[in-house]
């Protein structure tokens, strides 16, 4: 209903009247709080202009969402004698009988109510920030110290490039609050067509500072990344329609002109002249509204250094074309990184190439190290006095021995302006670089990310189509040069194109062999005849061999079969799953057993792996009908054909499914839980629950060690298992009773504080809730009907609607699921993603039943009335490796049914032009690729509608973009983007509080109180500070204690005494222990470094971070947090066991155990334990004595002293959680 305004006070404005109609909207007669299914009425406040000097004319208009609303509002009014006054004025009102704005009337409906505070707040500093200020001259440059200066001095700016807009008079800057950037704008729209900007996102900004040089007014910006560089047309065509006007003006460009290309991959810091000394204050005062912090005012002078001309760089690159690559690698690091200028680089000339020549087997570790320590080095260190610090190194540096499925891979990240160099670091391998074991060094890992290395995100006024098309296509198709090597596109996997990460290859040089270059490797991998017409696709099935997998076992042609699949196009029973026989599955499982440790074999052996194998991919189950060593795959699993020479082909494991994960809630699963009939209370509960086990961690050892083992936290080094051993020794905390010592240490309790904010950000952040009795399994297919179709007889079989669960872990008897239960498979989008099925039991005895001996999977029925398969119904998932969540928690079972979503394919785009698919066709995918991965986006979009909407997930708006995320899903297979001109826009320009990331900078103008579930169980987590390092004199407490007087020490004392005569250590045996920790806390240093999630100091990452497996830092892009996690677990994981092998390497499990070898591998980790309490104070210490500890307590074990549950260092994994970005 549309109502008439009079009698406005004309000084009121739209934020004085909504509050006062609010008071009466929102009152007891209209809105009960008690109720949780009720909502506040939303209307619309709409005020006319006023003449100058004037805020309105006196006039109005109210808009309410019903008819039923509006004329109870005018009843309160003027029946009930409720009288609205604004600034003491009376408010008059008339129904008008208009009819009102469809739309209008929709969103108030669906909407809830916002205070009017948070847009007034909003639009007043809109208003404030709306000045521009006149520049003179933008100067691009590095912040450096010359030697001569003396100490104290501040940095100098190294001007080396620089534009000046003086004479034009068209230089401005100003401050985008709505964007929360700051928008420096070159050009001049009399002269010029054309407008060049640099913008700076506010988190972006390092430090700022204000000041007068030789008479310029400057402000110097400290950047941690590049600004953005874009362009745009003065003088465009305009429509009328803003929303059309202001949609991909602005182009993204890598530099400003030709001149500005040359310097912008290593000179990035700004330093901006305005025109008057005024405006220079006045800007520093809006910074303050916008919520930045004032720039400080500073002298810092400005010179011309030439650091970067072309010159300079081309010496430096002729020079490292004389390296190895692995040197030479390392040396380009240090100024593509920002650490070194090109003098600085080539002042080390002399002393380099004397550590190459007389070192050259370790130089690139040296080097490694080198770098590294200009990462960290202080102002009065030089650039010599780092190198000579590296190479005091030389004899600390640790054996780093991948595993075979793992190799050392050196990292390239492609920025718009810059290449940043990494690594190496160890990373999982596949069945090409495992081909080629001598030129492992030759595959190089290549990012492509925006300048803050985070993925390339467009606004809506942000065209970014030509900057990929020109920097990643232009690299893709062209090559890179690093350290005088050219190397070429080689492919990508699957699973690394959606990090938007792809392998480049240098060509192979064998003595008597052609040379080997990406063409040749592709060329060798199988026939693509089938799909070399669709570049998607055809990419896909070459990304199918560089899947990341572990080698297992070679198999004969006369032991693989393939046999019919299940059911019929496009819905099969059996999509993407095939079966293999016990024996098979054992000598797999030997195989990856023995490449890691021995207590990896105490795990439950896995009935299914996901697998690579010649052209086939997929999953393999175990049959026990199936005899001797068999595999059977089906047509579903065969991609494409290779070359059938030879007799023997290797199965490669992508995953092995030895265990129950567990399940948990994400944002996109509760909204729908919530939409189906879940109660709000029965969420809030369960999360009531998780974090009162967070909280009570510290109460006793066993709650400690359940919420790792729970979180899958410090795994590498064990930590779950350290815990369980000093619960065997008979310690436990100062709460608990019946037990012998009170553990007393520091860093153990900042570990369990460290893990308790991981989980508790996870449940915030996410809605990470871990659901009891509820389990994350692998699908499989019931082989009921397939053993019919062979003939045999007395089969049972699952019905439709029917699943088998047996859920068996380490000593613990299996159970069998028995009874309703929810299954579901991430990403859960549409209404009908989840769906309530029957959990059968124990199948009947005496029946032939394929399944009976499945463990830790769940078995789906291969029957179904429509001939559609359960998979299909759950997210468009199949059977090739989806795995699947199993709620059996009765309060979380749906009460309202949703048909499942049709999923039908969209089809596979084409060439548009005769002729086969080239490398080229590929690169251009790759590239839209980048552009267009939007599935994160239309995940966040949906879930934000889904909150702003009365009617949830059913909307239909969501359902819609429910469409539009399968399709987003498919893109990288058939090539069809999502365009996200289509996808349906938000209901309000504003986002529930639950979207606040959890980076620093949030603004609360921007959030509004979400009402829905989401918003409940985002406000029921209160998150710890990030605790702060151990004070000095803490430090120093620590220090000073007695050699072995503390609690572990104690607890361990009478073991040691017993196996090795006594406990007392000979300092001369200590320090024998010295080069092993010195090279395992460089090692550590660097993984603190190379897998942080920004330049900040803030955000390196702290020993008690690697040791639990977490990054706790701010980050605005969940999937790059997790991607930095898993290659820091990998990386952390690898030095441990390079630490444990040197203290003790035991038999293998078929050898007789060696009591003298384990007395001695006691000896040596005590001798570990006692240099790392006599140092504890230092960095790393504390974690080396955590790694000597596993080693004393698993002999220990051995011993038959103490008994533990074995937590094996299981194949690193990181749960990737929902779909947010």
């Amino acid at each position: 209903m549309e109502i008439a305004l009079s009698f406005v006070d004309r000084s009121a404005t739209v934020w004085d009247v909504k509050r006062a109609i609010g008071a009466i909207l929102h009152g007891e007669e209209f809105y009960n709080p008690e109720d949780p299914s009720a909502r506040r009425v939303n209307f619309h406040v709409e005020l006319n202009e006023g003449i100058t000097g004037t805020r309105n004319d006196g006039t109005g208009k109210l808009t309410l969402p019903t008819q039923k609303d509006g004329a109870r509002f005018l009843k309160m009014v003027y029946g009930h004698g409720k009288a609205i006054k604004v600034n003491g004025r009376k408010l008059g009102f008339r129904r008008t009988g208009n009819k009102v704005d469809r739309r209008l009337v929709t969103q108030l409906d669906i909407t809830p109510y916002l205070p009017p505070e948070l847009e007034e707040e909003r639009e007043d500093k809109l208003a404030h920030l709306r000045p521009a200020f006149h520049i003179d001259k933008v100067q691009f440059g590095i912040f450096y110290r010359d030697p001569t200066d003396p100490p104290g001095s501040s940095r100098r700016f190294a001007n080396e490039y620089e534009l000046s807009h003086k004479d034009k008079g068209a230089g401005r800057i100003w401050i985008e609050y709505a964007h929360k950037l700051i928008r420096v704008q070159l050009g001049d729209p009399m002269l010029e067509s054309t407008a060049y900007n640099i913008a700076i996102n506010f988190y972006n900004i390092r430090r700022f500072a204000i000041g007068m040089d030789w008479g310029s007014h400057f402000i110097c910006f400290e950047l941690w990344t590049p600004p953005i560089f874009q362009r745009e047309d003065f003088h465009r065509t305009l429509t009328g329609d803003e929303f059309r006007d202001n949609k991909r003006f602005r182009q993204r460009i890598h530099s400003l002109n030709p001149a500005h290309a040359v310097i912008a991959p290593y000179a990035h810091q700004l330093r901006v002249i305005l025109h008057h000394e005024n405006e220079l204050h006045e800007f520093a005062r809006l910074c303050q509204i916008a919520g930045l912090p004032r720039p400080f005012r500073a002298t810092v002078e400005a010179e011309r250094k030439l650091f970067f001309a072309v010159k300079e760089v081309e010496k430096i690159q002729r020079w490292l074309r004389s390296f190895e690559w692995s040197i030479a690698f390392q040396l380009e690091a240090s100024f593509r990184n920002g650490l070194l200028t090109t003098p600085e680089l080539w002042a080390l000339r002399e002393p380099i190439e004397l550590l190459c020549g007389s070192e050259p087997h370790v130089a690139a570790d040296i080097l490694r190290l080198f770098v590294e320590i200009l990462r960290n080095r202080t102002a009065s260190q030089s650039p010599r006095q780092c190198l000579e610090q590296a190479r005091t190194k030389r004899d600390k540096l640790i054996e780093k021995r991948p595993n075979a499925g793992t190799f050392l891979c050196h990292h390239v990240t492609v920025t718009p302006t810059r290449l940043l160099l990494e690594g190496p670091y160890v990373i999982q391998s596949n069945r090409v670089i495992r081909k080629y074991p001598d030129h492992q060094t030759n595959f190089i890992r290549v990012d492509f990310r925006d300048e803050d290395r985070l993925q390339y995100r467009w606004e809506r006024d942000v065209d970014g189509k030509s900057l990929l098309d020109d920097r990643v296509g232009g690299i893709l198709k062209n090559g890179l040069e690093i350290a005088g090597r050219h190397f070429e596109f080689l492919a990508y996997s699957n699973s690394a194109l959606r990090t938007h990460s792809v392998w480049f290859v240098r060509e192979l040089e064998y003595p008597i062999r052609p040379l080997i270059n990406a063409h040749v490797i592709r060329s060798s991998l199988g026939d693509f005849s089938g799909v070399i017409r669709y570049p998607s696709k055809y990419a896909a099935r070459i990304a199918q061999a560089f899947t990341a997998t572990d080698p297992s076992v070679t198999i004969r042609r006369s032991q693989w079969e393939e046999v019919p699949d299940l059911g019929t196009d496009p819905y099969l029973f059996t999509d993407g799953i095939g079966t293999i026989s016990p024996k098979l599955g054992d000598l797999i499982w030997d195989a990856l057993c023995n490449d890691r440790d021995e207590n990896y074999r105490k795990h439950i052996k896995p009935s299914a792996y996901q697998i690579r194998f010649l052209g086939y991919k997929g999953v393999v189950s175990i049959d026990h009908e199936l005899e001797g060593i068999k595999m059977r795959l089906r047509p579903s699993m065969n991609k494409f054909s290779v070359p059938q020479e030879e007799e023997e082909a290797d199965i490669e494991i992508a995953k092995a499914f030895e265990r129950a994960g567990e399940a948990h809630l994400n944002r996109q699963l509760i909204m729908i839980l919530e939409d189906r009939g879940v109660e709000k209370a029965h969420l809030v509960k369960l999360q009531d629950e998780a974090i009162k086990d967070i909280h009570t961690a510290r109460d006793s050892l066993g709650n400690a060690s359940q919420l790792l083992k729970a979180h899958a936290l410090g795994r590498s080094y064990n930590l779950h298992y350290i815990i369980q051993g000093l619960r065997a020794l008979g310690m436990g905390t100062d709460s608990e009773n019946d037990i012998k010592h009170v553990l007393s240490d520091v860093f153990i309790d900042r570990l369990i504080t460290f893990g308790m904010n991981s989980v508790l950000r996870d449940i915030k952040h996410k809605a990470r809730i871990p659901i009891p009795n509820s389990y994350h399994l692998v699908g499989v297919a019931d082989e009921g009907p397939a053993y019919e179709a062979e003939g045999k007889r007395n089969v049972f079989k699952l019905k439709e609607g029917e699943i088998f669960v047996c859920i068996h872990r380490q000593d613990e008897e299996p159970k069998i699921l028995k009874g309703p239960v929810t299954i579901s498979r991430s990403p859960t989008v549409h209404p009908g993603d989840v769906q309530r099925v029957r959990a059968i039991g124990e199948p009947p005895a005496g029946k032939l039943c394929s399944f009976r001996h499945l463990k830790n999977v769940v078995v789906l029925p291969s029957v179904d009335a429509k001939g559609r398969s359960l998979a299909s119904c759950l997210g468009g998932g199949d059977l090739d490796g989806d795995e699947y969540q199993i709620i059996q928690e009765s309060t979380l079972l749906p009460t309202k049914y949703s048909e499942p979503a049709s999923y039908e394919g969209a089809g596979t785009r084409e060439l548009n032009r005769p002729g086969e698919s080239t490398i080229d066709d590929i690169c251009d995918f790759v590239v839209e690729y980048i552009n267009s991965d939007v599935l994160g986006l239309l995940s966040d979009l949906h879930l934000v509608i889904a909150d702003q909407s009365k009617h949830g997930t059913f909307d239909a708006k969501c359902i819609e973009l429910a469409q539009l995320c399968s399709q987003a899903v498919d893109y990288p297979k058939n090539g069809i983007p999502v365009q996200m001109d289509a996808a349906p826009s938000r209901l309000m320009p504003y986002k529930p509080d639950w979207k606040q990331a959890d980076h620093k900078i949030v603004q609360n103008a921007d959030y509004y109180q979400s009402t829905k579930a989401l918003g409940e169980l985002f406000r029921g987590v209160t998150l710890f500070d990030k605790p702060k390092p151990l004070a000095e004199d803490v430090k120093a407490r620590i220090a000073s204690l007695p050699p072995l007087s503390d609690s572990i020490s104690e607890a361990l004392k009478p073991f040691i005494t017993q196996h090795l005569g006594d406990f007392v250590n000979k300092d001369e045996d200590i320090t024998d222990l010295h080069n092993l920790f010195l090279g395992y806390v460089d090692e550590l240093r660097y993984t603190c470094l190379a897998h942080s999630v920004s330049e900040s100091p803030d955000s390196r990452l702290e020993e008690e971070e690697i040791v639990v497996g977490t990054i706790l830092a701010d980050c605005t892009q969940a999937r790059y947090r997790n991607d930095l996690t898993y290659r820091m677990r990998l990386h952390s994981d690898m030095v441990v066991r390079s630490i444990r092998r040197k203290l003790y390497q035991p038999n293998l499990p078929t050898e007789p155990f060696d009591r003298g070898a384990a007395r001695y591998g006691l000896s040596q980790a005590w001798l570990a334990w006692d240099y790392a309490m006599r140092n504890r104070a230092s960095f790393g210490a504390n974690s080396f004595a955590l790694i000597a500890l596993d080693v004393i307590l698993d002999i220990l074990e051995r011993f038959g002293d103490i008994y533990t549950v074995r937590q094996s260092q299981e194949k690193v994994e990181v749960d990737v959680g929902d779909l947010e970005m």
